[in-house]
């Protein structure tokens, strides 16, 4: 392990955050960092490039937003995890190599890439595609399965394509051209969906080279009076949350085990610690939902005496798949072990033949607890009913007894407490949304003041953004804002301002003599420290000025919300820069 008499800063480059599988892959990597280490994680989010899309002022918008990049050979990192795959979309492969260039020197581990000479964490994407493909042509009879793919210079893009081509062959199916067809693999994928649709109209299942771009055929099937899982099969890669929340709900390839992200963290760390690593493939399987019903382990209950606890921990893992990835503070509930207690109780009354009223009001009271503390965070709810209808179903076919009664009582407690808890996540999204566009009213009233000086109107804006519940954050700007082409050429200054710092939702004013730091050491000042492993650093510019950096704690507002903040700032810190120059 890394040595704790010093901290450790791992930086990590991804094309935005906004989208599903950036923010995979960093919660990925978050949660691989071992508690009570030193080891901290900056965020470098940009912007995903894609040619011609909505014309030139977005197109440089982008580069300039990417400059935040730049950071990541300037900030002093001890390691650095690049996603590849989700950042390249202009450039082809001799820019990408030129890009990796400046990094050298920096341990680093690159994300859905293969380059030569660099440490490569991959998905397996044969496994999973060939188990999925398996299903259909030996479970559903399927002959005429069709691909979303994406753009030719995406590797994994062409790799899923290649894999997919060899296993209908492998099934002795033929593949032809037109039952490809490329998008930008995005959810602006309908031209793609509209092409495969049209050219084979027996098609019977499609696969969609990512979550993302399965929603334009989503849309393109509901304009066609078509359903996903009734019509026509379709399944998707990188099992997101996404996947879980569309309607119906998407099946999806995914991790076996370990993500992207954790298992970049885990190699990048071995790298820091002076460890020899090798290059990594992740094996991946079909999580099984609405649009393709597949289920990896069989629920039916042929002999009640197998109900073991291996069997609970089987089950466990099947349904709350996320969980083992994921972050859990030590006084948090285990939910595992909790599942354990509720279907140990329940199998052991039914090997006993009896459930007494106590036992029943006990298990009722752990069901309770189980959802209360956000076990749907870690499954979704098709998923989860599905396992436990087919489970109750088993035992009522098994066995007719008296003990049933209370059984199937504790089975319907589960379907209502999931549920339950299901409209309450919904509510609380909703109740949120309407409280951000309050919040943001708010910060534009207390920055419409034209009086204030821009010293002053800059203490403002920071102040302002604890409106958006930012918690911990740190402003750093540039002395002299610099140009666009400055910041191209990367003639950065030695030295940046440090304005104001929020700590705990508190704003924090920099008296002017101690606002100089060090442009290399922005990320490990001790105002960006807080209880959170991860912080993220946005880029402030307006047009074809650059204004700095907001370093802010990383946390679900900050994922969904953290861009549209960052431009906001960056108006306001705009305005106050002209009201300046108008005196």
């Amino acid at each position: 392990m890394v040595n704790n008499d010093r901290e450790y800063l791992v930086g990590m480059i991804v094309g935005g955050i906004s989208n599903e599988f950036s923010q995979e892959i960093i919660k990925g990597a978050i949660n691989a960092i071992p508690k009570g280490s030193n080891v901290k994680m900056v965020i470098l989010p940009g912007e995903l490039m894609r040619e011609g899309f909505m014309g030139d002022d977005v197109m440089h918008y982008h580069n300039l937003y990417n400059s935040t990049y730049n950071m990541g050979s300037l900030g002093n990192l001890d390691g650095l995890i690049i996603a590849m795959g989700s950042m390249g979309w202009q450039y082809q492969r001799s820019e990408l190599l030129d890009f990796l260039k400046q990094f050298d020197g920096i341990k680093t581990v690159l994300i859905a890439s293969d380059f030569e000479g660099y440490t490569n964490v991959n998905y397996d994407n044969k496994s999973g595609i060939s188990e999925t493909i398996d299903c259909l042509v030996n479970m559903y009879g399927c002959t005429n399965i069709g691909m979303i793919g994406g753009y030719e210079r995406n590797m994994d893009s062409e790799r899923r394509r290649m894999i997919f081509k060899k296993c209908l062959e492998e099934n002795h199916l033929e593949f032809d051209e037109n039952l490809y067809a490329a998008s930008d693999m995005s959810v602006n994928s309908e031209e793609a969906a509209r092409k495969l649709l049209d050219n084979n109209p027996e098609l019977q299942a499609v696969f969609c080279v990512n979550d993302a771009s399965a929603v334009g055929l989503y849309n393109v099937l509901e304009e066609r009076g078509l359903r996903a899982g009734r019509d026509i099969y379709v399944f998707g890669f990188d099992n997101t949350h996404m996947a879980a929340e569309m309607t119906p709900t998407l099946s999806s390839i995914g991790a076996e085990s370990v993500t992207l992200g954790q298992k970049a963290m885990e190699v990048v760390l071995a790298k820091i610690n002076g460890q020899k690593v090798d290059s990594v493939n992740i094996p991946t399987r079909l999580y099984g939902r609405e649009s393709l019903r597949y289920d990896k382990y069989d629920y039916s209950l042929s002999d009640l005496s197998f109900m073991n606890r291996e069997l609970i921990d089987m089950m466990f893992e099947d349904c709350f798949y996320r969980y083992s990835n994921s972050y859990i503070n030590d006084e948090d509930v285990n939910i595992k072990r909790l599942f354990s207690e509720i279907f140990g109780r329940m199998f052991a009354g039914l090997r006993r033949r009896y459930v007494g009223i106590e036992e029943f009001e006990t298990i009722s009271r752990m069901i309770d607890i189980f959802f209360d503390n956000g076990a749907l965070e870690y499954t979704d709810v098709w998923k989860f009913l599905t396992s436990v209808t087919r489970l109750q179903n088993g035992i009522n076919k098994k066995q007719h007894l008296v003990e049933n009664v209370y059984i199937n009582r504790l089975f319907l407690r589960m379907k209502d407490d999931a549920i339950r808890s299901l409209s309450k996540m919904r509510i609380d999204e909703q109740h949120e949304k309407i409280q951000f566009r309050s919040r943001l009213r708010q910060f534009l009233i207390k920055n419409m003041n034209d009086n204030l000086s821009c010293k002053d109107s800059i203490n403002e804006i920071m102040k302002a953004l604890t409106i958006f519940n930012v918690n911990n954050a740190a402003l750093y700007m540039f002395e002299k804002p610099m140009s666009d082409k400055e910041v191209h050429e990367r003639k950065y200054p030695d030295h940046m301002l440090l304005k104001g710092v929020i700590r705990e939702g508190e704003f924090y004013r920099i008296s002017e003599g101690k606002q100089n730091r060090k442009l290399q050491d922005i990320y490990i000042q001790r105002v960006n420290k807080s209880s959170n492993v991860a912080f993220i650093s946005f880029p402030l510019f307006y047009n074809d000025i650059f204004f700095g950096f907001l370093i802010c704690e990383l946390t679900d507002d900050i994922y969904e919300k953290g861009d549209l903040i960052a431009n906001i700032t960056s108006l306001a810190i705009n305005k106050a820069y002209n009201n300046a120059s108008a005196e």
